[in-house]
């Protein structure tokens, strides 16, 4: 399919992925034994997304260099048997690359599906493999991606053995060696696929889950940082508490991006608490179970499987009418409704597919509901159900139906299965029942399945008798073997030798007694034991045929099995035993059965949990009261300290509850956290039912102890009251617990209650007399919790109860900051309609609420505080008005609103930037973009004269320059040292900025202050591309400066060697003696000093701060050392983030948005002290030359090198041309240069 879902979601890291292939593609016409890359990885882990960013990217980055070089892409999905097909993938490839640009003269072959389905190899090699070696070189290595080929191997179609290729995998795998050289092939597959792994081993391996290699772990921390960022309502479930759990996601994601994504996504939509991570299973399969568990409430799930097992059994994706129409064929009963009603239940399950249809978020989820092994009992679905119930729906239209579709309704009728009222020789007479044309349904096309060709037969469908192909051969001879085959399975096991009986099929891993007992097969299991079947033989997961009977609950099976001598306490890999299996399950007869035949009622599996505490956290009363009855230990604990009582009070069973209690369970006992049956009870209560007051209710009568703190201090009610359950915190309080506890944090049932908005909670607090004035860790009170919520009923509830609207946190912060940075319109204009003192106050950074309004993007609040009276022109310290605020944040629907209201378009702060300025800086091209259309002056110098388009070219931000040029923007405008745009990209080294400066009529030969050109700084650092495109433009290069230095003189100095031979080529002579230049011998530590210095205090360089004062500044060095908790915690507030762009000139002391140049630490003056004297930071800012010489007193980056003397002094060593020069050492006193452009040490020539 050439299409995918993923197709424009936000995609996140992996650039070392993309680096990776990039490399391979590069290097596959000197490797031609790899001829392509397997991108591997467990489910979840983002090999569709990584492939779909390829073809589609969202970002800039090594995946566009990688989509300009691909000719076809192709998505398997097994949700689309479609896209499964062969013929469809062979045609899809040939379209695409007839329709590549980068193959222009690729043939296109057009085959008829029956000619591919004939001999699919022979199709892919005429249409397509042959055509490319045909093809001239196109000059460079291209692509070819194919997605999720393993789905495709997993529809190995059920047919005689043939040379031909069955599956897309098959397909590739026995022709990429017929690709031609300079043709790249990239799959991706499970690392779990062994087969496909095997078929594909020539090829590089690409492994995104492999935690042992750092990028990958990485990869996940990254995403979590980035998803913090980039999202508000997942920032605001963040404190430095819950920092940790975070942590604890990117360890239990094990690498699984899905992982992290849908509990990141529960958590931003409050459908998870963040603490509750601590109770998510570490694995995908655990989390599907822990999901299901949140969201269906007792026989909630009974209502939605009949649509979870159509949507199994379907062969292409649904629609909701269709998917009504097959459910109601099961319950016709169902209303429109009703059904509706269900399916919104399913709204977390499902995503919506094209044409509005609806598939399940994942195939790793479809996968789990039909895994017996991993998915529970309860919400263990069957597929064949789902394919009777599309089969009576077909049937219902049965008039209607196309060849195709008579095909797949009995494709659907011969896998519904078999009951006792529908037998075998039912299912022809169902067809012939239908109104459909069967008996010409096989003219034109013939299903690939030939059971499907045999029920057709039996029900009247005729063979094509015309010209038969092998095909219509092959199936005929297939389905007349199957009609004279003797189906008694005696016959058919005295076929299978005794050494092949006990051998486990490839595909499953299963003998056949095992296969037999996992089916419930009771007759087959007679048979294999009377033949002599072993019975300890596993299955790849360490089951044995009773352990296997025993989670079906397949009583007669497991009978047979424990009269033939089975060990009724074998376990497999994790420890699972018979009854553990069958107690999980809820299989009473089998648990009854196993006790007769003494099984150990205690024995448990890796995790120490017993049968009891399975049959208790699974909520099957009988099985518990069997258990205890038969001498099971209620009070025996797993790995994690539970015990039976904490999983059925975790689960809100409140009749296995009491019956534990009965038996003697301690109540209080408490597990790994600290935590009792009473604490969990009032924690994890879903959201669905109101059962877990219940169970609060009969473990406080029966002596539960009601202020029991956990590891993090909390006590059953401070949880109650952080997930809002009021009748639990009611319950609790009714019991004398304490009102004002207060955690390890400093936090109380108050605070707790108002931070998460719960109203309800809040009043029943208060009118228990909870203490109102307490603050918590950031200096927040309860109203600026509440506030930065958006509460609005708890906001008032707290202000009529007198609590203090002007408080402010560590940072400053009153209620009203809060809640205009989060974008609470409603609480905002309430705080102001409480006291108008509010509008103007500020944060310690003199922020107001309109400038934390505007930064973050939130319109209405913004239009809301003007209407108020807010002062728009309002300034904080760093000197960001709300304009600047919003314009730097992208935020254009503000901007607008700020300039329809009189916002000054070009402001400058106290360094003379503008906003336009700054944009450029940042690299905003739209915003810019907006700024220019409502005429912003692009002229304006900051306090060294330079202008928007230099420091755009100082960046090198092409877009930028091309914008300012194109709206006008002189391109040799000079700053106060007489330097151009041109020279600043020039020394930068950004050749396309030099491009385009040039044609847009920059002069090339334009010098400074000093007299150097572009040619001359660039060459003097080594720019080969950029000292190319000067000389193509006619740049002098004999030009020397006041000094007498050319373009090769300071390249050979610099060891630019190849500049030098550039220089050449275009006319320039050579040096007469390449080792003419020397460092004096008193600096033998100075290899080269630039042709240009800097000895002002503010333009030392473009990539230096304006303010060299020490507050608020972080080290480069500091991000790499923090933990990643220490970096979620940064995220916890707005101040703490740093920028996503390092800036090289950002805002003067500001917390937002400013940044360290990312390439030098920053350092202080030897010898001074730290100072915000603008005179102070000029005399510090000097840059180190040769210790003979002393420092100029001029400004600029392009200034003298130093106080020359009248005369220079020749050595007298005629080898060597160093120029030595004398001068007064006692000038000025020489300072390091703090931060700023590299050092460059300078030797007079």
């Amino acid at each position: 399919m050439t299409t995918s879902l993923l197709k424009g979601r936000r995609f996140f890291c992996r650039e070392w992925a993309f680096s990776k292939l990039l490399h391979c593609l590069d290097s596959r016409p000197t490797d031609v034994e790899c001829w392509g890359a397997l991108i591997t990885g467990g489910p979840g882990c983002g090999k569709s997304s990584l492939c779909a960013e390829i073809v589609w990217p969202t970002t800039s980055g090594k995946q566009r260099s990688l989509n300009k070089r691909l000719i076809a892409h192709y998505f398997c999905q097994a949700h689309d048997i479609h896209t499964l097909s062969l013929s469809y993938f062979i045609g899809c490839l040939v379209k695409q690359v007839s329709s590549c640009p980068l193959l222009p003269s690729f043939p296109d072959l057009l085959l008829e599906n029956v000619d591919i389905e004939k001999n699919p190899d022979q199709a892919f090699q005429t249409a397509f493999i042959q055509p490319l070696n045909n093809l001239p070189h196109p000059g460079r290595p291209l692509l070819l991606l194919i997605d999720s080929i393993d789905e495709s191997f997993l529809q190995t179609l059920p047919c005689e053995a043939s040379e031909n290729s069955k599956t897309i995998a098959e397909l590739i795998a026995k022709h990429a060696h017929q690709l031609p050289d300079w043709l790249f092939l990239v799959c991706s597959a499970r690392k779990q696929s062994r087969t496909i792994t095997k078929l594909f081993t020539g090829f590089r391996k690409i492994c995104l889950d492999d935690l042992r290699k750092a990028h990958v772990v990485k990869d996940v921390q990254q995403y979590i940082l980035c998803r913090l960022d980039d999202e508000e309502q997942l920032r605001h479930h963040l404190s430095r508490e819950t920092a940790e759990n975070l942590n604890q996601l990117h360890i239990k994601s094990n690498g699984c991006f899905l992982y992290l994504e849908k509990v990141l996504d529960g958590v931003a939509n409050n459908f998870i608490m963040l603490r509750e991570i601590k109770e998510i299973p570490g694995t995908l399969n655990g989390w599907y179970s822990w999901l299901c568990q949140r969201l269906f409430a007792k026989k909630q799930f009974h209502a939605v499987e009949p649509i979870l097992n159509v949507l199994l059994a379907a062969r292409s994706p649904l629609t909701e009418i269709e998917l009504y129409r097959c459910v109601c064929t099961r319950n016709i009963q169902l209303t429109a409704k009703e059904f509706s009603s269900n399916l919104q239940l399913l709204c977390k399950l499902l995503s919506d597919g094209e044409g509005g249809t609806k598939i399940l978020f994942h195939h790793s989820f479809a996968e789990w509901l039909l895994d017996v092994k991993h998915c529970t009992q309860k919400y263990l679905c069957t597929v064949s159900d789902g394919h009777a119930m599309l089969a009576m729906s077909m049937t219902e239209r049965s008039s209607s139906l196309s060849a195709k579709q008579i095909h797949e309704l009995a494709l659907h009728i011969s896998k519904s299965g078999l009951t006792p009222t529908l037998q075998l020789y039912h299912l022809p007479l169902w067809l012939t029942l239908t109104q459909a044309d069967i008996e010409n349904c096989l003219n034109s096309t013939i299903p690939n399945d030939p059971l499907v060709v045999r029920l057709l037969q039996d029900a009247g469908a005729k063979l094509p008798q015309s010209s038969p192909d092998a095909m219509t051969t092959s199936v005929t001879s297939f389905a007349t073997s199957l009609t004279d085959r003797t189906d008694t399975l005696e016959r058919l096991l005295e076929r299978v030798d005794d050494a092949a009986l006990n051998i486990p099929n490839m595909n499953t891993g299963r003998t056949y007694l095992c296969s037999a007992a996992h089916d419930g097969d009771y007759k087959a299991v007679e048979v294999l034991l009377n033949k002599g079947a072993e019975l300890d033989i596993v299955d790849r997961s360490g089951q044995n045929a009773l352990i296997l009977a025993s989670r079906q609950g397949h009583v007669e099976v497991v009978k047979q099995l424990l009269n033939a001598g089975a060990d009724v306490d074998c376990g497999d890999h994790e420890g699972w035993t018979p009854l553990r299996s069958a107690a999980w399950g809820g299989h009473m007869e089998v648990v009854e059965v196993l006790l007769n035949y003494n099984a150990a009622v205690d024995n448990a599996d890796n995790e120490r949990r017993t049968a009891l505490r399975a049959a208790a956290w699974s909520g099957h009363e009988d099985i518990v009261n069997k258990l205890i009855s038969a001498g099971a230990d209620v009070n025996k604990a797993d790995a994690e300290g539970r015990t039976a009582l904490i999983a059925a009070s975790y689960m809100a069973h409140t009749n296995i509850v009491q019956i534990l209690l009965a038996a003697g369970a301690e109540i209080n006992q408490a597990d790994c956290d600290n935590r009792t049956a009473l604490s969990v009870a009032a924690l994890c209560m879903p959201a669905t039912s109101g059962l877990h007051s219940d169970v609060v209710s009969l473990l406080l009568e029966k002596g539960a102890e009601v202020d029991h703190e956990d590891t993090d201090g909390l006590t059953p009610l401070l949880v109650a009251a952080h997930e809002g359950h009021a009748q639990v915190c009611e319950l609790l309080l009714e019991n004398d617990a304490n009102v004002d506890h207060i955690d390890q944090s400093g936090r109380t049932a108050l605070q707790l209650a108002g931070s998460a908005g719960h109203c309800k909670v809040v009043k029943l607090l208060l009118i228990w007399g909870a203490a109102i004035d307490t603050i918590d860790a950031d200096g927040r009170s309860v109203l600026g919790l509440a506030a930065l919520h958006g509460s609005t009923s708890v906001v008032k509830e707290l202000l009529e109860r007198g609590l203090d609207e002007m408080h402010r946190d560590n940072i400053g912060w009153n209620a009203l900051h809060l809640a205009c940075f989060e974008g609470h319109r409603e609480v905002c204009e309430l705080l102001i309609e409480w006291d108008i003192k509010l509008l103007d106050s500020c944060d310690n950074d003199g922020r107001t609420g309109l400038t934390l309004g505007s930064q973050e993007g939130h319109t209405n609040v913004v239009r809301s505080l003007i209407g108020l009276g807010a002062d728009i022109e309002f300034r904080a310290h760093d000197g960001r008005t709300p304009l600047r605020a919003a314009a730097l944040n992208g935020h254009i629907e503000v901007v607008e609103l700020l300039l329809s209201h009189g916002a000054d378009l070009n402001y400058t702060d106290l360094d003379g930037r503008s906003t336009l300025y700054l944009l450029a800086l940042e690299n905003q091209v739209t915003m810019l973009k907006h700024f220019l259309s409502r005429g912003a002056n692009l002229e304006i110098g900051d306090c060294e004269g330079r202008t928007a388009l230099h420091v755009a070219c100082w960046q090198g931000h092409l877009d930028i320059v091309t914008t300012l040029l194109s709206h006008g923007a002189m391109p040799d405008c000079t700053d106060l040292d007489g330097r151009t745009p041109l020279q600043s990209a020039a020394w930068q080294g950004h050749a396309a900025v030099v491009c385009a400066l040039l044609d847009h009529g920059a002069e090339v030969d334009r010098t400074c202050s000093q007299g150097a050109t572009a040619l001359c700084i660039s060459s003097q650092e080594g720019h080969e591309d950029v000292v190319r495109v000067l000389l193509q433009h006619r740049a002098n290069a004999q030009h020397a400066d006041q000094y007498g230095r050319t373009a090769t003189r300071v390249a050979l100095k610099g060891g630019h060697n190849r500049v030098v031979r550039l220089l050449e080529e275009y006319g320039v002579p050579p040096l007469a003696n390449m080792n003419a230049v020397k460092s004096p011998q008193n600096s033998p530590n100075d290899k080269r000093r630039s042709v240009v210095s800097n000895h002002s205090s503010k333009s030392s360089s473009l990539t230096e701060r304006s303010n060299s004062s020490s507050s608020g500044l972080l080290h480069v060095g500091d991000s790499q050392s923090l933990s990643f908790t220490q970096q979620l915690q940064q995220s916890v507030h707005p101040s703490n983030r740093k920028s996503k762009i390092l800036s090289p000139v950002s805002e003067p002391n500001s917390d937002d948005g400013s940044q360290e140049p990312v390439w030098q630490k920053q350092m202080y003056v030897k010898g001074q002290k730290k100072s915000d004297s603008r005179q102070k930071k000029q005399n510090r800012n000097g840059i180190v030359t040769n210790p003979n010489f002393a420092v100029s007193n001029g400004h600029g980056y392009y200034n003298k090198l130093s106080n020359l003397p009248d005369t220079l002094e020749y050595s007298p060593n005629g080898n060597s041309s160093s120029l030595v020069a004398t001068q007064n050492t006692t000038s000025q006193k020489l300072v390091e240069r703090p931060h700023g452009l590299p050092l460059k040490k300078e030797t007079p020539l």
